[in-house]
Parts: structure tokens; sequence; C-alpha cells
């Protein structure tokens, strides 16, 4: 009987050590790729954000000094100084806004950020809005 309890004893440990031993690594890489995905998405929103704002300065900034007042010429003069990287203070405040975009766009290409919303640049649309004030003055 002794070696029967014996037995039985030394076949449950043994049972209950094999199980304990056995761990699942699956979790623990499981939690490192969702840790990834939110550290990513984390990024993207933080580079949207910026470029969000640098386009909406460089617009509302033409919006506020020309084409509030529908002028074109002015508008086209002032970003012939900025694309010259003229020294004037709207020049210098509309770079650095352009430069922060583009930085943050190309951050957000290297991360693989959705970029559907940001697919027209900046300067672009400021080029579509005097174009369009253009064909509106001519008629």
């Amino acid at each position: 009987m002794y070696k029967l309890l014996q037995v039985c004893f030394i076949t449950a440990l043994s049972i209950t050590l094999i199980g304990c031993s056995q761990k699942d690594f699956s979790i623990g890489e499981k939690k490192s790729e969702s840790s990834k995905e939110i550290i990513r998405d984390k990024n993207c929103n933080k580079y949207k954000k910026a470029m969000d704002y640098a386009s909406t300065y460089i617009q509302e900034e033409f919006e506020k000094g020309y084409f509030s007042k529908n002028d074109t010429v002015g508008a086209k003069a002032q970003l012939f100084l900025i694309e010259s990287k003229s020294s004037t203070i709207f020049a210098k405040n509309i770079n650095a806004a352009k430069e922060s975009y583009d930085a943050n766009y190309n951050l957000s290409k290297k991360g693989n950020c959705s970029l559907k919303s940001f697919y027209i640049h900046p300067f672009e649309k400021l080029k579509n809005s005097i174009e369009t004030l253009e064909k509106q003055k001519v008629k």
C-alpha cells in the first residue's frame, strides 16, 4: 500500500511539474504586436495632427491676407517669395509650416500611416485657390 501511494504521489508530482513547465510563448508575441500597433497608431495620429495644423495655418494665412480680399496678384507674389525662400516674416512662417508638413508627411510615409486626407500638398491647394479666384474675376 505504501508503494502504491508513493507511485501515485510521484506520478501526480511529475505531471504537475511537466504541466507547469510548459509556457505558451504566443501570448508574449501577441502583446508585443499589439503594443507596436498602439505605438504606430499614436505616431500616425501625432504626424497627422502636425500636418493638419501646418496645412490649416498656411490656408488660413492666405485666406486672411489675400483670398478674403480677392487679391490674386498679391497671393501669387507672396507665393513666389515663399518658394524663393524670402527673408520676410510671412514667408519664413509659411516656409516653417511647409517644412513641418513635409517632415511629418515623410515620417508618416515611413510609418505606413494612411495619408488619404493629405494627397494634395498645401501649396497645390493655394495654387488651385488662386486659379479659382482668377476664373471668378474673369467672369
